[in-house]
């Protein structure tokens, strides 16, 4: 029998080795291929990003040719590729062109691909060892003067050059090109990435790029590889360098017939995949080992000691809490006996204070402030309260406390429900609000006298404003009345003057002079009736009705109504017919007629031709129409009284100072506002304000 055991123990000890090898070659197997299909993935996105930076750079190159391809130099020289100064010149443009841009040499090519003129930095480059003439005169036809890149190839040398074109066109159509020869490698040094390899060849299969291998790649070095197919049927091939092995992909460029070779380097892949079986086997064996071993007494220990835990911790929370609370805590049994105190709850009533054992509303002294309270904690002696489910206050008021030594303070207190294990009691906190009391009645009385201050000063207010308001009437009606009378004297002292002496003609039956001094008395009655129209006006009712209307006709209309006072202004009207705002044709008239007038008037006194420019601003809702001439303006300080009726910066008796008061009340009546200020160059602005159509 217990050469049987030995048998079968032998036989599953066998079975288990087999099984732990089996199950190392796969996962090591299947790690492998895991690892570098990731491999393979990585640098076709790695690829992928290569490609679109080289293109991002190409095309950065490709502007360069474009900055000289207007020169006036330039184009000057195609016209007269013999002139010496011009060769000179454009020799030196193209020097600085080629230190500022970082680029390597510039060429001008002619449409038949000679070179005329080159910045001649690179000594050891011959641009004709590298292009034939034919192959750039057919480029430049092909593609009129433009193509992205034109590679070249030296087989004395082995190696590539790379140009970036761009036309250049004079009259007579393509004259040639300019070239950039333009140098990549600085991108190689930007993909040198750890153990991994950038190769780049150009069509002639040539290396002219490449990180840490220029001296290890022979010309063949592509053949050197192993055709491999990974589990997920992915094709790619091993390529064999120094001894180690490199995952090749590659991608070409076919506009350029590049080609971009990425070697991801596998060392390291197999001893991690390796280290993965190894672990998966240690993990599966401790596994097992543990579930054999500790499969049922594991659990309870380990809820024992989370139970012992939990406990310890919740212990010592409870304490840290309890002690370092800024609040009283009291803890009474189920028929208000105080059982606890805490630390702030001593301090609260005293050091010397007898709380346990003792009931809480001996603490409570007989006031109307306790009497709730004192009536719900006097019912926990006979369990009169009824605790409703779930909880939480059954009691929270403000309340008056005594403290061992007599004093009273205010306080919050707050009384809940507490349950532990098969017990019951409650829960008492306190906090000590005398700080807050003494603050709220401060707010108070600072309120109050805050209010009375306020009261004074509002009185005080109101009685300068009123007093403020009848001195501008005042001096508003002095001044209207002192205009008005200047304005009225003089036609009046006419008409007496015109009067006396036509009576004086009739009486010497001269009636044709009579006649022309009625004619004067005439004029200076209409002078009166324009006067007080303008008066009326500023009374005038609000239209009923406001219709669409067109901008450039209103200020026409208004050019039209001036007649000869406009005669000789130079006009900037920036209008389209079909600009148009809600308004009154008349009253919108009015508005470019009173400030045309005012600006003909200003420039008349200086002596100057006016330059009157009217424009406009369209808004989602809205237009604004800008008016500005070159008259002498206004100071800023007085802008704000612009609008004000009878203010008026001429001499008494040339004008009352109606005319943009008028004008305001006008761009009122239809919705709209005119307002004036000064712009960046300190000349005076009006902007009308309308609703569109």
């Amino acid at each position: 029998m217990i050469s049987h055991f030995r048998k079968h123990r032998l036989f599953f000890l066998s079975f288990g080795c087999a099984a732990l090898t089996l199950l190392f070659f796969g996962v090591n197997t299947i790690a492998y291929q895991a690892l570098i299909i990731d491999k393979h993935s990585e640098g076709q996105d790695q690829l992928l990003d290569y490609v679109i930076e080289l293109r991002n750079e190409l095309k950065n190159y490709h502007i360069l040719p474009y900055a000289l391809a207007d020169n006036p130099t330039l184009l000057a020289f195609m016209n007269d590729t013999n002139n010496e100064e011009l060769t000179q010149r454009l020799q030196r443009q193209l020097e600085d062109l080629t230190h500022v841009s970082k680029t390597q040499d510039w060429f001008i090519l002619s449409a038949q691909g000679d070179l005329l003129v080159s910045s001649e930095q690179s000594p050891h480059f011959n641009l004709d060892d590298y292009f034939s003439k034919q192959d750039l005169s057919n480029v430049l036809k092909e593609q009129q003067g433009e193509y992205i890149l034109v590679s070249g190839y030296n087989p004395e040398q082995y190696k590539s050059a790379h140009l970036v074109l761009a036309p250049v066109y004079t009259s007579t159509g393509l004259a040639g090109a300019v070239a950039v020869k333009i140098n990549v490698s600085d991108l190689i040094e930007r993909w040198n990435l750890l153990e991994d390899l950038v190769v780049m060849t150009d069509q002639n299969n040539l290396i002219f790029l490449a990180n840490r291998l220029n001296r290890l790649l022979v010309s063949d070095w592509l053949e050197n590889h192993t055709d491999v197919q990974f589990l997920n049927k992915t094709r790619s091939k091993i390529y064999h360098l120094n001894g180690k092995n490199y995952l090749l992909q590659n991608v070409t460029l076919d506009d350029l017939k590049w080609q971009i070779h990425y070697l991801s380097n596998l060392k390291g892949i197999q001893k991690k995949a390796q280290n993965i079986a190894f672990i998966s086997l240690g993990i599966f064996a401790l596994i097992f080992l543990f579930w054999l071993y500790r499969r049922e007494r594991a659990l309870k220990i380990a809820s024992k000691l989370e139970n012992e835990m939990l406990i310890a911790n919740s212990a010592q929370r409870q304490r840290v809490l309890i002690e370092n609370t800024h609040v009283g805590l009291l803890q009474l049994t189920k028929r208000g006996e105080i059982s606890f105190v805490n630390p702030m709850g001593l301090r609260y009533f005293g050091k010397r204070a007898q709380l346990n054992e003792h009931y809480l509303y001996e603490f409570l002294p007989d006031c109307p402030e306790n009497q709730s309270a004192l009536s719900f904690i006097k019912s926990l002696q006979t369990q009169e309260v009824h605790n409703p489910p779930h909880a939480t206050n059954l009691l929270e008021q403000e309340v008056v406390l005594q403290k061992d030594n007599g004093q009273t303070f205010p306080a919050l207190l707050s009384v809940s429900s507490l349950k532990w294990s098969e017990s019951q009691g409650y829960l008492v906190t306190l906090l000590d609000i005398s700080k807050r009391k003494k603050a709220e009645l401060s707010l108070l009385e600072a309120n109050s006298r805050l209010e009375e201050r306020v009261l004074e000063r509002t009185k005080a207010l109101e009685a300068a404003q009123k007093e403020l308001l009848r001195t501008e009437k005042l001096a508003a009606i002095g001044q209207m009345s002192t205009a008005i009378a200047h304005e009225l004297n003089q036609p009046l002292t006419g008409i007496r003057t015109l009067a006396y002496t036509a009576e004086l003609l009739l009486k010497r039956q001269d009636s044709e002079q009579a006649l022309k001094i009625l004619i004067d008395l005439e004029s200076l009655v209409v002078r009166m009736q324009k006067l007080t129209s303008e008066l009326k006006v500023l009374a005038y009712r609000r239209p009923e009705q406001l219709a669409p209307t067109s901008i450039k006709n209103s200020v026409t209309r208004a050019i039209e109504s001036l007649g000869d006072d406009v005669h000789g202004v130079h006009w900037e009207i920036e209008l389209n017919d079909l600009d148009m705002v809600i308004a009154e044709p008349t009253r919108l008239e009015r508005i470019f007629s009173n400030l045309i007038s005012n600006s003909v008037q200003a420039c008349s006194e200086l002596k100057i031709i006016p330059n009157i420019k009217i424009s406009l601003q369209n808004h989602d809702s809205q237009i604004t129409i800008s008016y500005q001439d070159n008259g002498p303006g206004i100071e800023k300080s007085k802008t704000t009284h612009i609008f004000e009726p009878f203010f008026t910066t001429k001499p008494i008796g040339k004008g009352l100072g109606l005319g943009l008061a008028i004008s305001a009340n006008l761009a009122k009546d239809m919705n709209g506002t005119l307002t004036a200020s000064h712009n960046d160059d300190s000349l005076l602005v009006f902007r009308l304000t309308l609703l569109k159509a």
